[in-house]
């Protein structure tokens, strides 16, 4: 909701306090709160500043914080670093991940950042993803990093390609500027990434060893699909190994004796066309076509001397 467009909304007058005994945060929440229900504040939209909502409901800044710090609690804002408060699109999320979405987002508006980076530890390196259920309990550098990773496997960010700066994938996320830089420090050590002073952070052209272990995950990929599709094929089927093995040999057996039928029948086909040879040759009966190849044959043999000659 724009500045200018905020005191024609009845709900951003000052708060009741007084003569509502809940605190003066959770009254606030609820004005908030009402006008993201009510499509007033839409989902993407920002939030006025602190200190515009703090002006509006005579509050005082740390009152605005908690009041802020509820609604991220519950899943229906959320905050960038250096950029404000927005109001979160609607989705289902499990529990566990939306208590780790509030706990980052509480970091960002109170100026702390994620744990200190302690290394790749148990991560996988390269070309293999590790698996991320839906309450993955890890730090969310660790699954920015995993969803970059898969960008990079499946050729969505090809070598050479340029990664978003730090700052968009903090705008993409909702994660803070420290977990971003955290989830690139985690490509840079696995070799996948490199960074170019000035210019931003690279796509980095795999090696000879990382071609291989490319190539050969690709290849397990491949198997694994053919093995699905086969398992398909047989089951629509509906044959036993016995039924088509019956099939095979009978198909077999027609085709052996195709085989040698069309060997007799081209043995005396070309019998007959000697036999037509001979006949023409005594009678001298061609057809102009055949004259025709008959004298270009006997002048490509002259030629033929006269070179080797």
């Amino acid at each position: 909701m724009c500045r200018e467009c905020w005191p024609r909304y009845p709900r951003a007058m000052k708060l009741p306090l007084g003569e509502d005994p809940r605190p003066p945060y959770v009254q606030a929440a609820d004005v908030l709160r009402a006008a993201i229900h009510d499509g007033e504040l839409r989902p993407g939209e920002r939030l006025p500043a602190a200190r515009e909502l703090q002006k509006r409901f005579g509050i005082a800044s740390s009152t605005v914080q908690n009041a802020l710090r509820l609604l991220k609690e519950e899943g229906l804002i959320y905050s960038v670093l250096g950029r404000g408060s927005y109001v979160r699109a609607p989705k289902p999320m499990a529990p566990a991940e939306a208590k780790t979405d509030a706990v980052e987002e509480n970091e960002v508006d109170s100026g702390e950042s994620d744990p200190e980076y302690i290394g790749l530890g148990d991560l996988r390196r390269g070309w293999q993803t590790a698996d991320s259920p839906a309450d993955d309990p890890r730090p969310p550098y660790v699954r920015t990093a995993d969803e970059l990773r898969k960008q990079i496997q499946d050729g969505r960010l090809a070598p050479g390609a340029k990664l978003p700066s730090a700052r968009d994938l903090q705008a993409q996320y909702g994660i803070a500027n420290s977990t971003a830089q955290n989830a690139l420090r985690v490509l840079k050590e696995e070799g996948l990434i490199y960074s170019v002073q000035g210019r931003g952070v690279f796509v980095r052209q795999l090696g000879p060893r990382d071609q291989f272990l490319k190539r050969y995950n690709e290849g397990l990929e491949e198997m694994a699909a053919q093995r699905r599709a086969d398992e398909e094929a047989v089951r629509l089927s509906g044959k036993s190994d016995d039924e088509v093995a019956a099939e095979l040999a009978a198909a077999e057996e027609r085709f052996t004796k195709a085989s040698t039928e069309f060997e007799a029948a081209t043995a005396h086909r070309d019998a007959m066309r000697a036999v037509m040879e001979q006949r023409k040759r005594l009678s001298g009966n061609y057809t102009p076509e055949e004259t025709a190849a008959k004298a270009q044959r006997l002048h490509d043999r002259l030629n033929e001397g006269r070179r080797r000659r």
